[in-house]
């Protein structure tokens, strides 16, 4: 069954312990009734030779005793014992005993130990207590004649003591609940490094080797883990070392054929064609490289306001439009950020080359606006133009290899690959990509990192 969207996921950590608590307290329920079952019994048993005792004490006490001192005696009961002597009459208005099992086995022992015509009552007019009837034996007033009157608590066993009853419990059920927290974390804990381990693979971060594990089945899964992890990373460093050898196999044969168009003695248009081509060529290559080769980024402080200025300064002398740095003076909080300044550097050039490329007006002009908001966890870089934009039901297409919007944005001669190299930059470094576009309104992404934590550590020039 699917949980709705209003429940936050649960971690395994919490599902499991959760589940324990459940069976550690049906347990504990079922384990305490049970013992309370079995205790009733031998309970009832001691209760009832109590009562039967007090019966024949005080039976055979009026029995015995002479009639003028009957009163006394009586009275001593009452105030000593708590047992008090009344008369039965006919009109005494009897509550009997609530119908539990315990009282339902005390009525049957005292019935067999004392006489079947026993009356046993929790009332008599309207006077609470453990009320028996009993008889004087030979005397003229017949049977049942007296009731014998007991305080309840008189009659509890001597072993009954509530208050460690519950402390042993409490203790109990307190082991028992710190032993479901050490067995849920060790379950979970190799998960949780795996899923550490697996969220760091994923977007380029250096990997480290899970340990091994006396579980069987754990050590399986990290042992497969860190195969397929060493895997991934021989066929990364393979993929590397070729596209270095090609690039330098391709760039060589490039270089002597643009020297070569230089000699040639071509003319002007002819030749500046045909050098455009092969620097097309050779941008497209760097692309390429840029795109499959995913080392891994480094993690530095550093000022993304600084990078930023720096950047747009290199395309201030752009023929194809301008670029304008906006600072937010609403804010005095740093931009600092862990990041890698080449890959960020390469991050915001492909942004304002696609501004300037693609964001041209109806005026063949092009203006990239970029800026950068911070505050106490989040650094957000904005690069956006005023170009013709975008369908916004293709910008979620826009940062997959080889997907242009060339639908919109005639005349451009890019790879298909600007967006996607930001996007897989971004996600190396942890950080959020939103486009924003539609038709006439000009292009805009926002990357959204996350600030870095700079209390030991010194701002960076």
């Amino acid at each position: 069954m699917k949980l709705p969207a209003i429940f936050p996921a649960i971690s395994l950590f919490w599902r499991t312990f959760g589940l324990l608590l459940v069976l550690l307290f049906t347990g504990f329920a079922l384990w305490s009734q049970g013992i309370a079952i079995r205790q009733e019994h031998p309970r009832a048993v001691a209760i009832a030779g109590q009562l039967v005792t007090a019966v024949n004490l005080t039976r055979s006490a009026l029995v015995h005793s002479k009639p003028t001192d009957r009163a006394a005696l009586l009275q001593k009961l009452n105030q000593d014992e708590r047992v008090g002597v009344f008369v039965r009459e006919e009109a005494d208005n009897v509550v009997p005993l609530a119908d539990t099992r315990m009282n339902a086995w005390l009525q049957v022992l005292l019935r067999d130990n004392l006489s079947q015509d026993t009356l046993i009552a929790s009332e008599v007019n309207k006077q609470a207590g453990l009320w028996i009837s009993f008889d004087m034996g030979g005397n003229t007033l017949g049977l049942n004649t007296y009731w014998l009157r007991v305080e309840p608590a008189r009659m509890e066993t001597r072993a009954q003591n509530p208050t460690r009853w519950w402390l042993w419990l409490a203790s109990a059920l307190l082991v028992a609940l710190l032993g479901a927290a050490w067995m849920t974390r060790r379950l979970t804990q190799p998960l949780s490094a795996l899923a550490d381990r697996t969220q760091a693979l994923s977007i380029g971060q250096a990997y480290l080797p899970l340990p091994s594990s006396s579980v069987k089945e754990i050590a399986q899964v990290n042992a497969g883990m860190n195969h397929m992890a060493q895997a991934l990373a021989n066929q990364e460093a393979e993929r590397t070392l070729m596209l270095a050898g090609l690039s330098h196999d391709l760039r060589t044969p490039l270089a002597r054929l643009r020297l070569e168009i230089e000699m040639a003695g071509l003319g002007g248009a002819q030749k500046q064609a045909m050098i455009g081509d092969i620097s097309h060529i050779d941008a497209q290559l760097k692309q390429f490289t840029d795109y499959i080769t995913s080392d891994q980024a480094k993690r530095e402080p550093m000022d993304l306001q600084a990078l930023l200025a720096a950047r747009t300064a290199r395309f201030a002398n752009d023929p194809r439009g301008t670029v304008h740095l906006i600072t937010d003076a609403a804010t005095a909080l740093p931009a600092i950020i862990a990041g890698d300044a080449q890959r960020l550097t390469r991050l915001i050039d492909n942004l304002l080359e696609n501004a300037l490329r693609y964001g041209a007006n109806s005026n063949g002009i092009a203006t990239a606006e970029a800026s950068l908001k911070a505050d106490k966890k989040t650094v957000t870089l904005s690069i956006k133009d005023h170009g013709q934009g975008i369908d916004s039901a293709v910008l979620n297409t826009l940062t997959q290899p080889f997907v242009r919007g060339d639908a919109a944005r005639s005349g451009a001669d890019g790879s298909g690959l600007g967006l996607a190299i930001v996007a897989k930059i971004a996600q190396q470094h942890g950080a959020a990509l939103s486009l924003f576009s539609a038709l006439g309104l000009g292009f805009e992404v926002r990357v959204v990192f996350s600030q870095a934590d700079t209390t030991n550590q010194s701002r960076p020039a």
